[in-house]
């Protein structure tokens, strides 16, 4: 029994892997679109990469304004210099 218990609970993680990789996925899609900053991307891949391991727990509610913000108003920014005003303004507006 400990043995089929131990298969059942890394394919479960793999699944949740899997599941994560996919939020992941869709995020950037969704977000990375016409932004042709690399500071923003970057921001938004991480974001995203927050976002779809934390952003359904309880215990991060606080933090997820701010991944929130980066992904929402990263999105399309052009330029790094934008992007360091987006970064700058997410953060005060959603202190972590």
């Amino acid at each position: 029994m400990p043995i089929a218990a131990a298969a059942l609970a890394s394919s479960s993680g793999l699944a949740f892997a899997q599941s994560a990789m996919e939020r992941q996925a869709q995020c950037e899609l969704s977000f990375i679109r016409d932004t042709r900053s690399p500071v923003a991307i970057q921001y938004i891949r991480s974001a995203c990469n927050w976002l779809s391991l934390n952003g359904d727990s309880l215990l991060n509610e606080r933090s997820k304004g701010y991944y929130v913000c980066l992904v929402q108003q990263l999105s399309g920014v052009q330029a790094n210099e934008a992007a360091a005003a987006v970064i700058s303004a997410c953060r005060t507006s959603n202190p972590l």
